[in-house]
């Protein structure tokens, strides 16, 4: 059995587009709503006022689950509206924008979403899934933080709700949440064992000295293991410019033919030339990297062409970032595309029988799911697995896949 599909039909992608931008037109804010309801049989959403989060800690008796509303499915999303950073604000909005898109495109007719604030503080995000669930939400979506996942989880689950959340921290998944997120660990797993299978055999790593680059160097270390293939060296750098150049002395004798490199951004695009004056050619040793190389500025720096690697596969995120360019005016932060996932995922299982659809043996199907990003589909700790292409810088800079992602997790790998 194949993966169950999310996308729906460019026909009702391109109808669904111009519903939006009339709502859009209409000055609709989301935000602020008790519960959205995008295909209900009023010809206008429901709207109606939701009180302003506190920072009320949840009762100390928890009421029962939710009770499901005739004909009608509640999803909540929880996100940090309010938060006091503003690029956090700004992808709980990219998030939130995202989820409308999801609603409409899936053309789930019965489906109200109910947007909620988290809060400053755990404790307003454990109000926030009380409040939603108390309105008849059966899932919450979100959220988006570790710390606000951990305030929201019990509450979910003393009242049977489960929770399919956007953090990364993998101490906050499991016993009923699911983190529908990007795990380096697989992005590592997938480009070594994508260079173990092109016969290279010597590797050798210069990892920051941050918290995600203990996990991918932790990732890096049992997969060049479990490949079978030999670790050469490992040189960690603190993350700051200065200390690129001592790194890559220290390891460019080492007599390794891949190198993995774990950085982006300005970081990545310095550490190229100076691989090269040091004398890690590109053009002899194969270089390697996880999601953080998924960016334009990657494909024109010289240093790093021929060089993989791995990330969901671009062709159904390409379209979604151009449709969410049109109706919000600007590009979507990487993560945005979990939220419509998410939402379209609720869709698929929204025709359960009510208190019964959203059960963790139906969100932790086997057979996964097709979204935006490719094939996912939830193992049993709550974590998220992906089928991920390897992309390579080509020498005439264009980011060319040249491993498919697989379409099902019935292919060999899985």
């Amino acid at each position: 059995m194949t993966s169950r599909l999310l996308a729906s039909g460019s026909a009702r992608v391109a109808q669904t587009l111009w519903t939006i931008i009339l709502i859009m037109t209409m000055g609709l804010s989301l935000s602020g709503c008790e519960g959205f309801s995008m295909f209900g049989d009023k010809p206008k959403p429901v709207i109606s006022e939701a009180p302003r989060q506190t920072t009320i800690m949840p009762p100390p008796s928890v009421p029962g689950p939710p009770v499901p509303v005739a004909g009608q499915v509640r999803i909540a999303i929880l996100l940090p509206l309010s938060h006091p950073a503003k690029e956090t604000r700004a992808v709980a909005q990219a998030l939130l924008e995202a989820a409308q898109m999801g609603m409409f495109d899936m053309g789930a007719r019965t489906m109200m979403l109910l947007p909620r604030d988290t809060g400053p503080t755990p404790e307003t995000a454990a109000a926030a899934a009380n409040d939603a669930i108390d309105k008849g939400a059966e899932l919450i979506l979100g959220p988006l933080l570790a710390n606000d996942v951990r305030a929201v989880a019990p509450v979910a689950r003393a009242r049977n709700v489960p929770v399919i959340a956007f953090s990364t921290d993998r101490t906050v998944a499991g016993d009923g949440v699911f983190l529908l997120s990007f795990l380096p660990e697989q992005e590592v797993s997938r480009i070594v064992s994508y260079a173990a299978s092109k016969g290279l055999g010597k590797f050798a790593a210069l990892v920051p000295s941050t918290p995600y680059g203990q996990r991918v160097e932790e990732a890096f270390r049992n997969t060049v293991m479990q490949s079978g293939r030999e670790l050469v060296a490992v040189q960690n750098y603190q993350p700051n410019p200065q200390a690129l150049e001592p790194a890559v002395k220290a390891i460019a004798k080492s007599g390794f033919d891949t190198i993995f490199l774990p950085e982006g951004g300005t970081m990545l695009r310095s550490l190229g030339p100076i691989l090269t004056i040091n004398g890690v050619d590109a053009r002899k040793i194969q270089l390697l990297g996880t999601g953080l190389w998924d960016d334009p500025a990657v494909a024109r720096e010289t240093s790093l062409m021929g060089g993989w690697y791995a990330v969901p596969p671009p062709e159904q995120r390409l379209n979604f970032i151009s449709r969410y360019q049109q109706l919000y005016g600007a590009k979507p932060p990487r993560i945005a595309s979990l939220a419509y996932d998410a939402v379209a995922l609720s869709a698929t299982l929204a025709g359960g029988q009510p208190g019964k659809r959203y059960t963790r043996t139906a969100i932790a199907d086997p057979n996964g799911f097709a979204g935006i990003d490719g094939i996912f589909r939830f193992r049993s700790d709550g974590m998220t697995e992906r089928g991920l292409a390897v992309m390579e810088v080509s020498t005439t800079g264009q980011l060319n896949v040249v491993s498919p992602a697989a379409n099902t997790f019935q292919s060999q790998g899985f």
